[in-house]
């Protein structure tokens, strides 16, 4: 059930080295996938940890959630994106943003996933999916505005 309820973004980071951030967005919570094209790296951010950091901002959990797909869906040029060392082979995903007036960040700890190569091919995997779906729907409009063009030529000739 709780697969359907997932919303994904991929997101191609450009900071000095860009980075993919996959994320996988649930209600309550979500996963990070993060890729370098060599190296990989996971974030899990949990019921708990999700409820407790939007606590600690005074937000509903709805709305961190949404913030951090926001941030992590796209890449927003007035935010500061930092992706660095932290120790042991894990990473420290941040990115600040603005909330009445006042810069705010917000940071993530990232840890090398378990099979770093299948986190890095699902990744791809995921853009490779999204680009064929956006390629068929782009063909199928085409051929949608080919054959309303027809159909209006059509119309045009017989008056």
């Amino acid at each position: 059930m709780e697969s359907t309820m997932a919303r994904h973004t991929c997101l191609k980071l450009e900071i000095p080295e860009p980075i993919f951030i996959k994320g996988t967005w649930f209600p309550s919570h979500f996963h990070l996938s993060i890729t370098d094209g060599l190296d990989s790296w996971v974030c899990d951010a949990t019921e708990e940890e999700v409820r407790d950091r939007a606590a600690q901002w005074d937000q509903p959990v709805s709305t961190y959630i949404q913030l951090a797909e926001k941030h992590l869906g796209f890449q927003i040029p007035s935010s500061v994106y930092k992706f660095t060392d932290a120790g042991d082979g894990n990473k420290r995903l941040s990115w600040t943003f603005e909330k009445e007036g006042t810069k705010l960040e917000w940071r993530w700890k990232c840890q090398s996933p378990p099979d770093s190569k299948k986190t890095t091919t699902s990744i791809l995997d995921f853009l490779m999916d999204a680009n064929i779906r956006l390629s068929v729907s782009s063909f199928f409009l085409l051929i949608f505005s080919w054959n309303a063009l027809i159909l209006l030529w059509d119309f045009r000739s017989a008056v």
